[in-house]
């Protein structure tokens, strides 16, 4: 992971540099966050079936539905990003995911906790296809793009490492309530620091761009 900052520090020491690092670092933090979320959820089912006695009859059923939450509405996101402004969906789909992350980390009962991974998923869907797109409109073709979509993956694989080592300590030492907490002020620091980065398309431009290096 620290390799993986490092090569955005080389993508901002370009000319417009320190603009192109700084959307590369909000759109892979957001990635982070988004495959982490996924992973430390897992390391902590044991805790979150126990604590909420989802589906005590069938126990491998009640961790079926609760990783199938964010799944559930991919469907959410399709051309969303086209036709609202891909900037003003990201921004949306973190504060939507963060948003249920704080309501899932105070679930008393099953049905709760499954609703609030239900938009979880909701918001998730949203900012991975839009981040990816907001990498399409922000880098030049060729090796700055290519670099970037390099970060952009490395991201969803330290992202899936992490998570495991993440949801261990926070169940350990915390909460499993905490490996939703850890989403909310991530989710609404890269949310607010995207707004000058990214400005909100025109009247009648399909989509948002960054500006152009």
């Amino acid at each position: 992971m620290v390799m993986t900052y490092s090569a955005i520090g080389a993508i901002g020491a370009r000319k417009n540099g320190r603009h192109l690092g700084l959307a590369l670092l909000l759109i892979a933090t957001a990635q982070l966050m988004v495959v982490l979320d996924a992973t430390v959820v897992n390391v902590a089912l044991p805790r979150i079936q126990a604590a909420l006695r989802i589906l005590r009859q069938r126990p491998g059923m009640g961790r079926e539905r609760v990783r199938a939450g964010v799944r559930r509405v991919a469907a959410a996101r399709r051309r969303a990003g086209d036709l609202l402004g891909r900037r003003r969906m990201f921004v949306v789909g973190l504060l939507l995911f963060s948003a249920a992350s704080l309501a899932g980390g105070f679930a008393t009962t099953a049905a709760w906790l499954l609703a609030a991974r239900a938009v979880q998923g909701a918001g998730a869907a949203i900012v991975a296809p839009t981040a990816l797109a907001l990498i399409a409109t922000t880098f030049p073709h060729g090796p700055p793009r290519n670099r970037a979509m390099g970060v952009y993956a490395a991201m969803s694989v330290a992202g899936a490492a992490a998570g495991l080592i993440a949801g261990g300590l926070l169940v350990t030492y915390a909460s499993w309530r905490w490996v939703l907490f850890v989403n909310v002020p991530i989710g609404i620091a890269v949310a607010l620091a995207a707004q000058p980065f990214c400005p909100a398309p025109r009247v009648g431009q399909a989509g948002s761009t960054c500006p152009a290096p």
